[in-house]
């Protein structure tokens, strides 16, 4: 089983833990991801749609900490968690073992403090130590400080695809597709 643990400074000097879920945290994880939801329509969920069970929830956290091909982890300030990303190959079979494919939610009332980039960076960390030559991400091409983020690290993008999303009231969203070549 895999237990990160790694703290960081904000730019406002908060000090932000990141580190591996445990399945103690399946309620507050729960609660995140339906406060995230509600709070962004840039990610795949529409809110309310987020439905997983305590026991379904704990039983995800078990299964990605005993997976060596995902790195799934949480950011924690002052005892809350305010954000979860995970990383992963993008298939299991050889052919695909040279990218792997991220996801990031960070709670609003915490965008702009630094949270997003130190994310990245422990995704870009576990790429390096698993020999990934790419990390590729898709984002809403309307969400300007996320894809302002992605090019800061050095993503850049590969495509779009048209009506990625569909919202319940019948609008669109486009999705960039984005690559960072980790040793380039």
């Amino acid at each position: 089983m895999y237990n990160h643990w790694k703290e960081y400074n904000l730019k406002n000097n908060d000090k932000l833990l990141v580190r591996s879920p445990r399945v103690e945290d399946a309620q507050a994880l729960i609660n995140h991801m339906i406060e995230v939801d509600k709070e962004t329509e840039f990610l795949a969920r529409e809110a309310g749609e987020f439905n997983l069970t305590v026991d379904r929830e704990k039983s995800f956290i078990e299964n990605t900490l005993n997976n060596p091909n995902v790195f799934f982890f949480v950011a924690e300030l002052n005892g809350e968690i305010v954000a979860n990303c995970s990383v992963g190959f993008v298939m299991g079979f050889n052919k695909y073992k040279h990218r792997a494919a991220m996801g990031i939610a960070i709670r609003k009332a915490h965008w702009g403090k630094g949270i997003g980039q130190i994310l990245m960076q422990e995704c870009m960390s576990w790429c390096k130590t698993n020999n990934v030559e790419q990390l590729e991400l898709d984002v809403v091409t309307g969400n300007e400080r996320a894809v302002a983020l992605y090019e800061k690290m050095g993503f850049e993008v590969f495509g779009t695809k048209k009506h990625a999303l569909k919202y319940s009231d019948g609008r669109y969203a486009d999705e960039f597709y984005m690559i960072h070549f980790i040793n380039d």
